[in-house]
């Protein structure tokens, strides 16, 4: 048999149309009442008996069917059911003599897609009934494929899937859950998870489904899962509801498949990963002590070489200031010479003479100082007036400030009473000090140096005098004490470093710049003066340095 033709009776298109009539005159009228359209054009052929009817549908193609119940070889209802049955595809019109309502309702029950009785028709009644019946054959023909299709995807896919109704009941399974409950579909359809689960198991399930029914959302998740054999598995379970031509929902949709070894997998994974994780974390430290063992013990090694350097410096700077100090004894007697000659006695050549020895003063001065710093002595107590100490510490570094991106301001008290203490030592201390606040200002910046005095309070905290308590500068109420204050806007100390920027060796410096031994001396004389070394960070930058010294007039 030849495939029917699958276009839908559009203008212009030839329709083709088997005519099954063995009257002439009947054959007649219903040929010209289908001619009278404007708008389609149909082609005839026509067969008088069911041979002949068969003969022409396995041979050519036709978009439908006009059939008498009434033939030579054939009658009644069962001339339908011959030719449905030989042609399924080709869309049929009753055509009959008998206005019989039942006769017309069983046709049209068995796949007819019109009953029209002959002597009630008219040629628009005809010409839409044949357009209809095309149409809705076209249309069930898709939506018979359409179900096919889909009934080959559910049957198909790896994952099992099922329906449920309103209340619970399955309305459907594919074949992977029937083999699942291993019993057929329609032993399923009709019961609950009450007949296949566990009743935990089962309430869950449908207390899942009554969430997606009356919020009308997707629920997706992992969850533990127990056939009818109680074999545990992890299943990936996507429900969904299922809504009629109204919009109204009618039930559920369930499709779940087996994700117990990717769970299983991911778990390994996850654990693989964190003893990973942790034992990449114990190697990164590891390495990263190694790397600061190995950074500490570079640095120990420079500043080693920088104390030796720094000794051989200061044996070299004493040896240079001896051999200057020589020469410029001989430049002053020049220069007196020169003041004392008749011949320059003039303004000018005063002027030029005075400055000379200025120079020549101003160079013995910072001789001097250099051969007072490099000495090694004993501490030599004695009263000094801290302010030329401190003007004179100023002046053996002023060339660190000299640029004008340096703001300096000295800030002395006047009356001060005199210090007791080593001055060679102390001045030590100072440069040593001055020095640090310019190497943590090297973009510039202000620095102040300031001496006063204050007296010790009782009332203060920690500077009471506690019983058993050996800090020096806990005296009696009203002893007075000297303060000398450098503070500066520079880069200021790192708060791990802040406690301990006094042990030897810890340095806020890049190695060959420092040698981590600065402030450990510096605290070390002033303890040995029985002073103190306080020093803490300033806001918003900088840091701020507190050297205490007593007095001539305390009483140790």
């Amino acid at each position: 048999m030849r495939n029917t033709a699958e276009d839908s009776t559009n203008p212009g298109d030839s329709v083709r149309i088997l005519l099954v009539e063995d009257n002439p005159a009947d054959r007649l009228l219903i040929r010209s009442m289908l001619l009278e359209s404007t708008t389609q054009t149909f082609v005839f052929d026509h067969a008088e008996t069911i041979a002949e009817t068969f003969q022409l549908l396995d041979t050519q193609t036709f978009d439908i069917v006009l059939l008498d119940l009434t033939l030579p070889d054939h009658g009644g209802f069962d001339t339908f059911t011959v030719v449905a049955e030989h042609a399924p595809e080709v869309p049929i019109i009753v055509l009959s003599g008998l206005d019989d309502e039942n006769l017309a309702l069983k046709a049209v029950n068995h796949g007819a897609q019109d009953y029209l009785v002959k002597g009630q028709v008219d040629h628009l009644l005809l010409l839409r009934a044949v357009r209809y019946g095309i149409e809705r054959k076209r249309v069930e023909r898709q939506l018979r494929h359409s179900e096919a299709f889909y009934q080959s995807l559910v049957e198909n896919l790896p994952q099992y899937i099922l329906r449920k109704d309103v209340n619970g009941r399955f309305t459907f399974a594919n074949q992977r859950f029937c083999a699942e409950l291993g019993m057929p579909v329609g032993e399923i359809v009709g019961k609950t998870d009450y007949d296949f689960f566990p009743p935990e198991l089962a309430a869950k399930y449908q207390e899942d489904d009554r969430q997606v029914m009356k919020e009308g959302v997707i629920y997706d998740a992992v969850e533990e899962h127990a056939s009818p054999q109680d074999d545990k598995s992890y299943v990936q379970v996507v429900k969904t509801p299922i809504y009629d031509d109204t919009g109204q929902i009618i039930g559920t949709q369930v499709i779940f498949w087996d994700v117990t070894e990717k769970r299983l997998s991911e778990e390994r994974l996850r654990v693989a990963n964190a003893d990973l994780a942790n034992s990449r974390e114990k190697l990164l430290v590891t390495l990263e002590d190694l790397k600061r063992s190995h950074r500490e013990l570079q640095d120990t090694q420079l500043q080693l070489i920088e104390m030796e350097k720094m000794q051989t410096l200061g044996q070299l700077a004493a040896g240079v200031a001896h051999e200057v100090k020589n020469p410029l004894a001989i430049l002053r007697m020049g220069v007196e010479f020169l003041n004392n000659s008749p011949a320059l006695t003039d303004a000018r050549h005063q002027g030029v003479i005075a400055d000379m020895a200025d120079a020549i003063q101003r160079a013995d001065t910072i001789i001097m100082g250099m051969l007072d710093f490099s000495a090694h002595r004993r501490l030599e107590l004695k009263p000094f007036d801290l302010n030329a100490l401190v003007e004179e510490s100023y002046r053996l570094v002023s060339h660190e400030f000299k640029d004008h991106k340096y703001q300096v301001r000295l800030d002395l008290q006047e009356g001060l009473p005199p210090a007791l203490g080593d001055t060679n030592k102390l001045k030590q201390v100072f440069v040593n000090l001055l020095t640090n606040s310019a190497h943590a200002m090297p973009d510039g910046g202000q620095l102040v140096f300031r001496t006063g005095l204050r007296p010790l309070n009782s009332s203060n905290p920690g500077e009471s005098n506690r019983e058993g308590n050996r800090d020096p500068m806990i005296l009696h109420a009203g002893t007075p004490r000297l303060e000398v204050v450098i503070e500066d806007t520079g880069h200021g100390i790192p708060d791990d470093l802040l406690k301990r920027v006094c042990d030897p060796f810890v340095t806020t410096k890049p190695a060959g710049v420092g040698t981590g031994l600065g402030l450990s001396v510096t605290k070390k004389i002033i303890e040995l003066h029985n002073g103190r070394l306080e020093i803490e960070n300033r806001s918003p930058k900088g840091a701020r340095v507190c050297v205490t010294l007593l007095s001539n007039r305390a009483k140790l």
